[in-house]
C-alpha cells in the first residue's frame, strides 16, 4: 500500500512539472529507439545463429595466397582436404552458378550449384518437397532442382502445384523437387535456384589451379576453428610439395565460422553505429539525469518537509525512484513507436548487403529485452544523483539548492554530456573527410551517361569465341540506332561489380617464371569500343580495332600498373607478354598502355589489369564471357530511359538471352560508396542529437542557476556590480564544465581513433582538424546556450536582494 502510494504520489508530482516530464521522455525516446533499431540489426546480423541445427559448429572453408586473403578451392584440393581431414563430420562444396530462365519472357536467375551433403551438413527441413539427394549429385534420372522461398514466391505464388514443375534452365529442361525454408541461408548470396553439382564428371575435376569452389563444413564435437585450421594447413603443405607446379602459391587455408564469413563486410559498420548510438544514450542520460537533478533540487524544501514529518531517507529516495522510472518507462514506450520508423529509415540508407539476413520491422525478442534494460539503467542512471543527494538527510535548515556542493554536481553532468558529444562530433567529421576523399578519387572510367547491362549466352548456341565475337557484332548496331545513343562496347567485367577474372601473365621475352613467382593481372576480354564507351584514358599507343581479329596478330592492351611493374609507359608498347590464358600460355604484343581502372572499390588499391579483344579470346575462355558479358551503352541524356530500348534491341537478335542489373554506372557508383555513406549520415545525424542534447543540457543548468541564484545576483547588483558583470560571472560558470568535458572528450576521441582505422580511406583519424572542429562547434554552441540562458540576470533589481530563498 505504501509503495501504491508513492506511486499515486509520484504520479501528482510529475502532473505538476508536466512540461519537465514530457521533454525528458522525449529526449529519452529518441535515444532508447536510435539504440533498438540499431541494436535490432546488430542482432540480426551479428548476433543470432544462423537458422540451422547447432549452427556454432558450421564453418567456411577457402584457400589463401600470399596477396590474397581468400581464394576458392579447386576440386582436386577440396577432395583432398575433404576426405584427410579429421575435424570435421562432413564438408560440401557449392558455387555460384547463373542459368537463362526461358520459355516465355527470358530471365537471368542467380543459383548455386552444391554436392548433396550440403543439405545433411546444414539440418534445415524442407518447407516443401525434399532435398538435394547423392542420385541427383550422381546425374540419375532427370535434372532437378530446388527453389528458394522467395522464388517459389514469386514464381509460383506460394503455390504447391510447383513440385514437378518444369523449368527451362540454359536450354535444359528441369524438375522442381524442393523448396527450401523462408529462413535458409545459401552461401552464395541472392541464390534462386539450388542444383546438384556433379564433380565427378566436372571437367575441371582433375585441373589444381581452377578455383572455383565455396566450402562448408561441420566442426566435429569438441573441435575448434583453430584446430580445423592447422590440420587443413597440414594438408596443404602436402599438396604443395606434390604438386609444385599448381599449388605452389597456396599459402594455407581459412577457415571461419560460417555466420562471420557472411557478415564480416556488415561487421565494421554496424559496430561503429552501435557505439555511436550508445554514445547518444549517454548524452541522452546526463541531460535527463541533470534535469531530474534540477527538479529534486527544486524539492529539496519539500522533501525537508517531508523528513520533518516523519518520512524516512528511504521514503524520499523511493520517491525520486519511482518518478525517474515512469518517465523512463514513457522514453522506453516511446523508443519502441520510434522503432519501427528508425530500423525503415535504415533500410533506405543502407546499402543492399547490410540487411540481406534483417527482417527490416520485427521486433526480436532480445530487442524488446534490450529496450527494458535500457529503461532500466537509465532510470537508475537518471535517479542515482538525485537519490543520493536526498539520501544523506537534509532539514528544513539546510535545504540549498545552490550550494556550491550541488553546483559542482550540475556541473560535473554538463562536462559528462560535452564529452560524450565531442567525441561523437570527432567521429562524424572525421568520416566526412574520409567519404570527401572517397568522392574525389578517380575510379578511372567515365561514368556519366553510361548505363551497363549484364547479358548470359546459351552455352550450347554460343560454345566458341567465333559465336560470341558474332553476338557482339549483331547487338551493337542495333544498340546505336537508339536515339541518343553515342557507343556500346563488350566486357567480361564491369568495374565495381566485385566479380573476380584473373590471368598470370609476365614479360614474353624473359624466361617462363616458376608459378609461384607468376605476376596476376585482371583479365579483361572487350569489343573494340570499350576503351572510348567507358572513358579510359589511352596514354601510349593505340587502341583495339576492328582490324584485330582471330586470324590478325594477338595483341592485348594493358594498364599503367601493369607497365610499370614490367618496362615504363613507352617502352611497354611493342613488348612481347606472355598470358596465361590458354595452355600452354601464349604470347602478345602490347599495343597501348590505359588508365588503371579502380575495379574493387574506391578505397581498393588499383589492379595490373590486360586487355585481350574479343575475337582473339581462346575458346577454352570464352566461356566466361558468354556467361557473363556486360554491356556499357553511353548516351547523351539519362542512362536509365535506355533499360526498355536496350531489352528490345537484345531481344531482336536473341530473345533467349536475358539482361539483368541493368543500372547506371553512377549508380553503381553511388552503391560503392553506400556503406560509407552510410557511416556518415547516421553518426552524423547522432553527432547533431548530441551536440543539441549538450547545449540543451547547458541552457538546462545555467537557467537553473539563474533561478537558484538570483537572489546572489541582486546583492551584487546592490553592491555595484553590473549587470553584464553578472553576466559574465554566470557564464564564465558555466564555460568551466565546457571546457572540462571539452578537455576530456577529445582525449577519449583520440585514445578510441585507431578503433575508426577500419572504416577510413586516407585519413588520420587523430588529426588536428577534427579535434579543432569538434571542440569549436562544441564551445560556441555551449557559450551560446549558456548566455541565452543567463540573460535575463541583467534585469536582476538590487530590492530582490531583501527576499528570502
Amino acid at each position: 500500500m505504501t509503495i501504491l502510494a508513492d506511486l499515486r504520489y509520484a504520479c501528482r508530482a510529475l502532473a505538476a512539472q508536466l512540461p519537465l516530464a514530457v521533454s525528458i521522455a522525449a529526449i529519452l525516446a529518441v535515444a532508447i529507439g536510435a539504440n533498438t533499431a540499431v541494436f535490432a540489426l546488430v542482432d540480426a546480423v551479428i548476433l543470432s545463429p544462423l537458422p540451422f541445427p547447432d549452427a556454432a559448429r558450421l564453418v567456411t572453408v577457402d584457400q589463401t595466397r600470399p596477396d590474397s586473403a581468400r581464394e576458392p578451392l579447386s576440386i582436386a584440393d577440396y577432395r583432398d582436404l575433404r576426405d584427410g581431414n579429421r575435424s570435421f563430420d562432413r564438408m560440401a562444396a557449392a558455387f555460384q552458378w547463373s542459368a537463362n530462365l526461358t520459355g516465355g519472357d527470358a530471365e537471368r536467375l542467380q543459383g548455386m550449384r552444391t554436392s548433396s551433403s550440403f543439405f545433411a551438413i546444414t539440418g534445415a527441413r524442407m518447407a516443401l518437397g525434399r532435398a538435394l539427394g547423392p542420385d541427383d549429385e550422381r546425374g540419375a534420372g532427370v535434372r532437378v532442382v530446388v527453389l528458394t522461398h522467395g522464388f517459389w514466391v514469386r514464381r509460383f505464388g506460394a503455390s504447391a502445384s510447383a513440385l514437378g514443375a518444369t523449368l527451362v534452365l540454359n536450354g535444359d529442361a528441369y524438375t522442381v523437387v524442393g523448396v527450401l525454408p523462408a529462413a535458409f541461408v545459401t552461401p552464395v548470396r541472392d541464390a534462386e535456384l539450388v542444383a546438384p553439382f556433379a564433380m565427378d564428371t566436372d571437367p575441371r575435376r582433375a585441373t589444381r589451379d581452377a578455383g572455383f569452389l565455396r566450402a562448408v563444413a561441420r566442426l566435429r564435437p569438441g573441435v575448434t576453428v583453430a584446430q580445423a585450421r592447422s590440420d587443413l594447413d597440414a594438408i596443404m603443405v602436402q599438396l604443395r610439395a606434390a604438386y609444385p607446379a599448381t599449388n605452389a602459391t597456396h599459402a594455407g587455408t581459412l577457415v571461419q565460422p560460417w555466420q562471420q564469413a557472411l557478415t564480416a563486410g556488415q561487421r565494421p559498420v554496424l559496430l561503429l553505429l552501435q557505439a555511436a548510438v550508445v554514445l547518444v544514450l549517454l548524452v541522452a542520460g546526463a541531460n535527463a539525469a541533470n534535469l531530474f537533478l534540477a527538479s529534486a533540487l527544486r524539492r529539496e524544501h519539500e522533501f525537508a518537509v517531508r523528513a520533518a514529518l516523519g518520512a524516512s531517507r528511504l521514503r524520499c529516495v523511493r520517491q525520486i525512484a519511482i518518478e525517474t522510472l515512469i518517465v523512463a518507462a514513457g522514453g522506453g514506450a516511446g523508443g519502441l513507436l520510434l522503432h519501427g520508423a528508425a530500423v525503415r529509415l535504415l533500410a533506405r540508407l543502407a546499402p543492399a548487403d547490410l540487411l540481406a539476413l534483417v527482417p527490416p520491422s520485427a521486433l526480436a525478442p532480445r530487442t524488446i529485452a534490450a529496450t527494458l534494460a535500457l529503461v532500466l539503467l537509465t532510470a537508475l542512471a537518471a535517479g542515482v544523483l538525485p537519490a543520493v543527494r536526498l539520501g544523506r538527510g537534509t532539514s528544513l535548515r539546510s535545504a540549498r539548492a545552490a550550494s556550491p556542493a550541488n553546483r559542482r554536481l550540475r556541473a560535473a553532468l554538463v562536462a559528462a554530456e560535452v564529452a560524450v558529444a565531442s567525441m561523437l562530433i570527432v567521429t562524424a567529421v572525421v568520416l566526412a573527410r574520409s567519404v570527401a576523399r572517397l568522392q574525389r578519387v578517380d575510379p578511372g572510367v567515365r561514368s556519366e551517361g553510361l548505363l551497363t547491362a549484364r547479358l548470359a549466352l546459351p552455352r550450347g548456341r554460343y560454345p566458341h569465341t567465333r559465336q560470341a565475337a558474332r553476338f557482339v557484332e549483331d547487338l551493337r548496331p542495333r544498340l546505336l540506332a537508339i536515339p541518343g545513343v553515342e557507343d556500346a562496347a563488350a566486357v567480361n567485367v564491369v568495374p565495381l561489380n566485385g566479380y573476380h577474372a584473373t590471368a598470370d601473365v609476365w614479360p614474353g621475352d624473359r624466361p617462363a617464371p616458376p608459378p609461384a613467382e607468376r605476376g596476376q593481372a585482371q583479365y579483361r576480354m572487350i569489343s573494340p569500343t570499350y576503351i572510348r564507351t567507358f572513358g579510359l584514358p589511352l596514354i601510349a599507343g593505340r587502341s583495339f580495332d576492328d582490324h584485330d581479329l582471330a586470324a590478325s596478330e594477338a595483341v592485348v592492351l594493358i594498364s599503367r600498373t601493369l607497365a610499370t611493374r614490367y618496362w615504363t609507359e613507352a617502352a611497354a608498347i611493342g613488348a612481347d607478354l606472355a598470358v596465361a590464358d590458354t595452355d600452354p600460355p601464349r604470347h602478345a604484343r602490347i599495343v597501348g598502355v590505359v588508365g588503371d581502372v579502380k575495379h574493387y572499390g574506391f578505397d581498393a588499391e588499383v589492379t595490373p589489369d590486360v586487355y585481350v579483344p574479343i575475337p582473339q579470346v581462346p575458346d577454352a575462355t570464352v566461356q566466361w564471357l558468354a556467361n557473363n558479358m556486360y554491356w556499357g551503352v553511353r548516351t547523351s541524356g539519362d542512362p536509365a530511359v535506355l533499360r526498355d530500348p536496350f531489352r528490345r534491341a537484345l531481344k531482336a537478335v536473341d530473345p533467349d538471352v536475358p539482361a539483368s542489373a541493368i543500372q547506371s554506372m553512377d549508380d553503381a557508383f553511388a552503391a560503392a560508396l553506400a556503406p560509407r555513406r552510410l557511416n556518415l549520415q547516421i553518426v552524423g545525424a547522432f553527432a547533431a542529437i548530441g551536440l543539441a542534447l549538450a547545449a540543451a543540457g547547458v541552457y538546462a543548468v545555467t537557467s537553473f542557476s539563474v533561478a537558484m541564484r538570483r537572489r546572489e545576483m541582486a546583492i551584487r547588483a546592490a553592491l555595484g556590480a553590473a549587470g553584464r558583470d553578472n553576466l559574465r560571472l554566470l557564464v564564465a560558470d558555466a564555460a568551466r564544465p565546457i571546457l572540462a568535458g571539452l578537455a576530456i572528450g577529445l582525449a577519449g576521441a583520440a585514445a578510441a581513433a585507431p578503433a575508426l582505422r577500419t572504416v577510413l580511406f586516407e585519413v588520420d583519424p587523430i588529426a588536428v582538424g577534427p579535434f579543432a572542429a569538434a571542440g569549436g562547434v562544441l564551445a560556441v554552441a555551449g557559450v551560446a546556450a549558456a548566455i541565452i540562458a543567463a540573460l535575463p540576470i541583467r534585469r536582476v533589481e538590487p530590492s530582490e536582494a531583501l527576499s528570502t530563498q
